[in-house]
């Protein structure tokens, strides 16, 4: 058999690509103006499939004879590669040359890379060279890397699947699945809802983190729920943030050390102690902590303390601060021990950083706070109204 040629392709690439193949043999006026036409009857094509209409003559340029061939259709990611990405072999009707036909079973495999079609007739060898598929100007806009840009009140794309399958599947062998970013300071940059009863945002991971969400000055993951839960962590999965917590604990629970101190404490009417000395000397007084040693799965970090205070007089005041960690009964790990004085005859406060022993686990989270205090006579005193601990996570 005698080489055939291929004139003229005209390809659709369904739902996704419009595509056209040129070739390089040259038509005459009449078929230019005339077009490709399909013989007889038209053929079924499947879902999906690429419709290919072309003109088969031999390499002296004369039509084929009328008959059915045997023609192979490939699709390669280069112009010399060896290997097809897909191939359909189907047996084409040729009337006066014309045929229709269609490559089928490649949509799978097509995500915007450039490619090559390669035509083989019979038992001929694969014509060359092969063809290059050109995308028509809106389909440039789903090759890899492109950019949908565009100013609109609605959505620029939307995706439904009325099936059982995701709406959109995303996956990055190194990065992030879905980046979005918004730059309005009262929207979000991922937003999800579900009308129905099941998840409106939803994230899972092997080994790191399911969903993500950071913020430089607003909140970073925000959930509501009018009927169920809002925010879900399921299985051993935890959910993280990075920003500070604090915990408030009330003057009202200052202790003396020792019980044969003289000591003595005045509850006032909003939440702190006046104490006084009942004799010379300083006086160790302890205040009591309740602290969660992990909130939503991460280990809490001890990181600052505020101490809120007043003093009678200048002679009256708090001259060392203690923060430790109770390792086991009976022994623990200094957090802090400040020596500096503070005094203060109105409302005033101090901060400490926490740097060393600061760690909170599930094992390790009893923490406890001591004062010196220090008076200018045995009636003069000293007024804790509270203390503020900052809770940090990694």
């Amino acid at each position: 058999m005698k080489q055939k040629n291929i004139l003229t392709f005209v390809l659709t690439l369904a739902a996704l690509l419009a595509l056209a193949v040129g070739i390089s043999q040259a038509q005459s006026p009449s078929q230019a103006a005339d077009g490709p036409s399909a013989p007889g009857a038209a053929q079924t094509i499947t879902p999906g499939a690429i419709p290919i209409q072309g003109r088969l003559t031999d390499s002296s340029g004369r039509p084929l004879s009328d008959g059915d061939y045997s023609v192979t259709f490939s699709l390669y990611e280069s112009e010399s590669g060896l290997i097809p990405i897909c191939s359909d072999t189907n047996t084409v009707t040729v009337q006066g040359g014309l045929f229709s036909s269609y490559l089928d079973y490649c949509y799978d495999d097509l995500h915007g890379q450039k490619v090559w079609l390669g035509v083989r007739v019979e038992g001929d060898s694969e014509m060359s060279p092969r063809q290059p598929i050109y995308a028509v100007p809106y389909a440039l806009s789903l090759r890899p890397g492109a950019v949908i840009s565009y100013s609109n009140s609605s959505q620029i794309l939307t995706v439904r699947n009325y099936g059982s399958g995701n709406g959109i599947h995303a996956y990055s062998a190194n990065n992030n699945g879905v980046y979005a970013s918004s730059g309005a300071d009262d929207q979000a940059a991922i937003s999800g809802y579900n009308s129905s009863t099941g998840e409106g945002l939803k994230g899972t991971s092997v080994a790191g983190v399911g969903v993500f969400g950071g913020s430089l000055a607003s909140v970073g993951v925000e959930a509501s729920s009018s009927v169920s839960v809002a925010l879900k962590a399921a299985g051993t999965g935890i959910i993280q943030s990075s920003a500070k917590s604090y915990i408030w604990i009330s003057g009202n629970g200052l202790r003396k050390k020792n019980d044969s101190d003289t000591t003595q404490f005045e509850l006032d009417t909003y939440g702190g102690v006046i104490v006084t000395p009942g004799g010379t000397g300083r006086r160790d007084v302890m205040l009591p902590v309740t602290l969660p040693g992990q909130l939503y799965g991460q280990d809490v970090t001890l990181t600052g303390i505020d101490v809120y205070f007043k003093s009678q007089s200048d002679f009256d005041g708090i001259d060392a601060t203690f923060v430790r960690r109770q390792t086991g009964a009976g022994s623990g790990d200094t957090i802090i021990s400040d020596g500096t004085d503070h005094v203060c005859t109105t409302a005033c406060s101090y901060h400490l950083d926490l740097t060393t022993n600061n760690v909170l686990s599930d094992e390790q989270g009893v923490v406890y706070i001591a004062f010196q205090l220090f008076f200018g006579g045995s009636s003069n005193y000293v007024q804790i109204g509270g203390v503020r601990l900052t809770l940090e996570h990694d």
